[in-house]
């Protein structure tokens, strides 16, 4: 399993409401481990170039890294506006997951940040996120060189 499956299987294994896990909502979970990561550690956990759409940071790659898989099934279902919602499962277990201590501590705080939040309010916190504000629509979000710039700017301000 390469390591976008892996953040994908830990997500699915961990967030403790599996309904809630849309294509959505687990690519918005997988920015904010990124986001964090890039915070933290100067870098995110995935090679994943992010893109600010019109729905936000998204990007078909954590979809499409576990299509076709059999460790992995997503199943159509309604969602509470009559649409359709595609939830993403994950079928084996942990021992198949190949992330560090420290990739598994950052994914178990956007877990913590975020399992509270119905979906209007999980958007919206991904929406507060300084990569989000502070980037055009239809922009590449280079998430390491953002943390570097978040930082600097926060630190001026807590001098200030």
């Amino acid at each position: 399993m390469n390591k976008l499956q892996s953040i994908v299987a830990y997500l699915c294994l961990k967030y403790p409401y599996k309904s809630e896990l849309s294509k959505a909502r687990l690519t918005k979970l997988v920015y904010l481990a990124d986001w964090f990561s890039s915070l933290v550690d100067g870098k995110p956990i995935t090679n994943i170039e992010w893109l600010f759409n019109h729905y936000g940071p998204y990007v078909d790659d954590v979809v499409d890294s576990i299509r076709n898989t059999s460790e992995f099934s997503i199943e159509c279902e309604p969602n509470g506006y009559g649409a359709t919602k595609h939830l993403i499962s994950f079928r084996g277990n942990e021992n198949e997951i190949n992330l560090s201590s420290r990739e598994r501590a950052i994914l178990n705080v956007v877990i913590e940040k975020t399992k509270s939040l119905y979906f209007n309010d999980f958007i919206d916190y991904v929406y507060s996120t300084y990569p989000v504000k502070s980037q055009e629509r239809y922009s590449t979000l280079d998430l390491e060189s953002l943390a570097k710039e978040y930082k600097q700017k926060n630190a001026t301000l807590s001098v200030a």
